[in-house]
């Protein structure tokens, strides 16, 4: 089952295709100027939505399994994959993580408070969505490689050098653009973004 913030993505999404792009897309790729600038803007704030939605959807899942931890002290995967995180970003010294990690697999708080920090600190310091934006966010919650789908990170990663291309150069440098090109890519990443939240809601 999707999650809320999932149906919230879907909804902005029809509605950026209502406002921004053509109600029927041209046959033979004939646009007029004015489109084709709305094409573009539909291309940006499809991004913005996107990276606001994995950063959003991230943060809300680390921090209720740290809440829960605190509440019930259960050991749980996505700790040890926040402290690892914690870890390689060097905020945390081996000879602690191992001594969080040992047979009693007890994380004290304060680790995992610095942990949570550091993760959510990171979230808001993201800019962008392609693969190693990607890779950052799920990573830290224990979602593995295997689980995404290697071709629809190709195809968000293609996507965000576009939005880049839009985004900071001029007119004059732009690649061609095609609304309904624009429209099914988007639906082709919004399909990969359900299997991604149906990863995450899987996490306890």
């Amino acid at each position: 089952m999707a999650s809320a913030r999932y149906r919230e993505l879907e909804r902005r999404l029809n509605k950026l295709r209502s406002r921004f792009l053509p109600p029927k897309f041209s046959p033979t790729g004939d646009y007029s100027d004015r489109q084709l600038d709305h094409a573009r803007g539909y291309r940006l704030l499809v991004h913005a939505e996107i990276e606001a939605f994995l950063e959003e959807r991230a943060q809300q899942i680390a921090n209720m399994n740290v809440k829960n931890f605190q509440a019930d002290r259960r050991p749980r995967h996505l700790l040890m994959s926040l402290l690892s995180f914690h870890l390689v970003q060097g905020q945390l010294n081996a000879e602690d993580f191992k001594e969080l990690f040992g047979r009693s697999a007890i994380y004290s708080d304060e680790a995992l408070n610095a942990a949570q920090t550091a993760y959510n600190r990171a979230l808001a310091q993201n800019h962008g969505i392609k693969e190693h934006n990607v890779l950052q966010i799920l990573l830290p919650l224990g979602v593995e490689c295997k689980k995404i789908d290697s071709g629809w990170l190709s195809t968000l990663d293609t996507f965000g050098t576009k939005r880049g291309e839009v985004a900071h150069k001029s007119i004059k440098a732009h690649q061609l653009i095609n609304p309904e090109d624009e429209y099914k890519t988007t639906q082709i990443l919004l399909k990969g973004l359900k299997d991604i939240d149906d990863e995450l809601n899987k996490i306890r």
